[in-house]
């Protein structure tokens, strides 16, 4: 039996984006689609994420730029619809303004608050790795964290200040801001004293508050690759856990890169001993070597040979590349400050 495909959706209130015509017909419906539909949920979206961790004006003014990104990059894409529907189709423009504005908000959120950022990444995995722990969404779409046992239950309705509790809070304030060996146990201890599960966000923002963090916006800088040699090490799984996201949100920058750039870069990245830090992709599964070679525009059979002699020099870069030294020192300085764009603040 022949399965038919699914036949293609389309949301509703773009129907008439496609039978307009004129760019002055096509921009009176963009603006009112924005205006009636999407200028809400993304306002509404940034205005609840910026809640963290106290409304001023530096965050209000933020707030005001985040949705004009968020905007810019729901017109971006209702352009695209607009010009190829049939290869770039938007099913619910409204879930693609939301998706949107989550993810401006969840870089805003990294570069501001890194270290914030990193606790709720070791949160999660002890979360989603503990047989005891779990974490879901609700019907607001909101992560939920608590024990196991209490999956799809509503949030707690307690006031919750763990600060009011001082013994819990002297316990939490003796992590290490380091490694928080301690965290599972301050976890249970937790959940047992508010006896419902509690919002992602809101456990995040408790700890935080008793927890010793310095917040402020990180900058990419030649330093950074540091974490390229520390990304499989250390005894913590939920420190190897964060390396490897900040490896894979490195590749797909990387991967956007002009190929002479990206080749400047991967293949003189070296060490603090001078060794090559490229093994570091195929080693935590970011990249494959066969994916390493594509990338670098280079013949598997002829990179498997360069292999051992990882890092190259620039004068052998260049006879690759068939460029000058010169523009070889040039390009990586262009990726290293490209990436100071892409990557600020991750963690």
């Amino acid at each position: 039996m022949v399965v038919q495909n699914e036949p293609m959706r389309i949301d509703p209130l773009l129907d008439p984006l496609l039978m307009s015509g004129g760019s002055v017909n096509t921009g009176s419906l963009l603006a009112q689609l924005i205006a009636g539909y999407a200028d809400p949920i993304i306002h509404a979206i940034v205005r609840c994420k910026l809640g963290f961790p106290v409304r001023d004006r530096t965050i209000e003014a933020d707030s005001e730029d985040l949705c004009q990104e968020a905007v810019a990059q729901l017109l971006t894409e209702l352009h695209r619809f607009k010009e190829q529907p049939d290869t770039h189709p938007i099913a619910d423009m409204r879930g693609l303004a939301a998706v949107i504005a989550h993810r401006v908000c969840a870089r805003w959120m990294r570069q501001q608050f890194p270290e914030r950022h990193a606790l709720k990444n070791r949160l999660h995995y002890l979360l989603t790795h503990r047989k005891d722990f779990a974490v879901w969404r609700n019907e607001k779409d909101q992560l939920v964290a608590g024990f196991a046992a209490w999956v799809n239950q509503p949030v707690t309705k307690k006031r919750v200040e763990l600060s009011d509790e001082p013994q819990l809070a002297s316990q939490i304030r003796l992590l290490s801001s380091g490694r928080y060996t301690e965290l599972a146990a301050i976890l249970e201890k937790v959940f047992n004293h508010l006896q419902h599960p509690i919002a992602l966000d809101s456990l995040v923002t408790e700890l935080a508050a008793l927890l010793p963090l310095e917040d402020r916006p990180m900058r990419w800088t030649s330093q950074n690759e540091d974490a390229l040699r520390v990304a499989a090490q250390g005894p913590d799984p939920a420190w190897q856990t964060e390396k490897r996201i900040f490896l894979q949100r490195l590749w797909e920058e990387l991967c956007r890169l002009p190929v002479h750039q990206r080749a400047a870069l991967l293949l003189n990245l070296r060490d603090e001993k001078g060794g090559s830090c490229i093994a570091l992709f195929p080693a935590t599964g970011v990249a494959t070597f066969r994916q390493l070679a594509e990338v670098l525009a280079i013949p598997a059979e002829d990179f498997a040979e360069l292999w051992n002699e990882l890092p190259l020099e620039d004068a052998k870069i260049a006879q690759l590349l068939k460029r000058t030294r010169q523009q070889v020192i040039n390009a990586r300085k262009s990726a290293r400050e490209r990436l100071a764009r892409q990557l600020k603040g991750f963690i």
